[in-house]
This record gives C-alpha cells, sequence and structure tokens, in this order.
C-alpha cells in the first residue's frame, strides 16, 4: 500500500497515520535522524510548536486579533507527526498509549464523574484489545 492507497480511503486509522509517517520517513526524511538524534530533533521542533502556542495565547490575552491558522495547519498536525516519531523510536503503540492514559486520567482526576468500575472495565477491554 503506497501514500495514494491509504489517502484515498474514506477514513484514516493511528495504524493508517503511522504507515503514511513511515512511507513519508523512508523516502524524505534523512536517516541521521533515528533514534536519539530523533529525539533530540523531536524535541527542539516541540520547542518551536510551543513558542507558536505561546504567541497565540499572548496575543488572544492581550484581546488582539490574532488567527489560529497556524496553529490549525501547522502546529496540530506537526504535533502528530512528532508523537508518531516518538512512538516508533520508543516502541509504543500510540493508540494503545493514547487509551491507557485516557483512562488514567480518568481513574486519577475525573472518578466522580465515573466509578471504579468503570475505570476497571475500560482497563480490561484495552488489555484484551491489545
Amino acid at each position: 500500500m503506497d501514500l495514494k492507497d491509504i489517502i484515498k480511503k474514506s477514513d484514516f486509522t493511528i495504524k493508517d497515520l503511522e504507515k503514511i509517517q513511515e512511507i513519508y520517513d523512508k523516502k524524505f526524511v534523512d536517516e541521521k535522524f533515528r533514534g536519539f538524534e530523533r529525539v533530540r530533533h523531536t524535541t527542539l521542533h516541540m520547542g518551536k510548536l510551543l513558542g507558536k502556542l505561546s504567541n497565540y495565547c499572548e496575543k488572544i490575552e492581550h484581546g488582539e486579533e490574532y488567527s489560529s491558522k497556524q496553529i490549525q495547519e501547522e502546529v496540530i498536525p506537526d504535533l502528530i507527526v512528532y508523537s508518531l516519531w516518538l512512538s516508533e523510536v520508543f516502541g509504543v503503540k500510540p493508540d494503545k498509549a493514547y487509551l491507557k492514559r485516557i483512562v488514567n486520567n480518568i481513574e486519577n482526576m475525573y472518578l466522580e464523574k465515573s466509578s471504579k468500575e468503570e475505570v476497571e472495565d475500560l482497563k480490561n477491554l484495552i488489555d484484551k484489545k491489545y
């Protein structure tokens, strides 16, 4: 399956995004950005993304008219790219990590809006899925 085949799909899964990133990286990303170098490079770019978010927040807090276009078109997609890069380096399944994190947040911060039984059911579903 190539990029065109994946993009033609009517809906994407995280696994499709991982495959797109893998194809892209093999074709366009320098081999030196593997392992620790990928983590280091990602850290630098994450700093730049935080700067863009900070700039946006500062402008809005000061009452300025400021477009969210950069956040929508650069920051959000780049966060996905860097998440996929880090997942690849550390051997993490991003969908599993995401689900476990959401359930952990429910358990640690929102149990009053849920129940221990619901949390355990969710944990069991994730464990069965992976």
